[in-house]
C-alpha cells in the first residue's frame, strides 16, 4: 500500500472509527473497530506507517 499517498487522518474515538484519506477527504478508507485497545494499535501502526508531515484530526466523522 501506497502509504506516503496518505496525508489526513480523521480520528472519532467515539464510533471507535480511523478514516485515513488524501488531500481530498473522498478519497482514502475508514477502519471501524469494536474494542478501544486494537483502535489504539492502529493509531500507533498508522504514526510508524504515515509521512511525518501527515495531519491527525479528533473529530466526529460525519460521512
Amino acid at each position: 500500500m501506497p502509504w506516503d499517498e496518505y496525508n489526513f487522518v480523521t480520528v472519532d474515538r467515539k464510533r471507535l472509527m480511523i478514516v485515513t484519506h488524501r488531500t481530498d477527504v473522498t478519497l482514502g478508507f475508514e477502519a471501524r473497530f469494536q474494542h478501544e485497545v486494537l483502535f489504539n494499535k492502529y493509531l500507533a501502526f498508522l504514526h510508524t506507517v504515515l509521512p511525518p508531515t501527515t495531519e491527525f484530526t479528533e473529530k466526529a466523522w460525519k460521512w
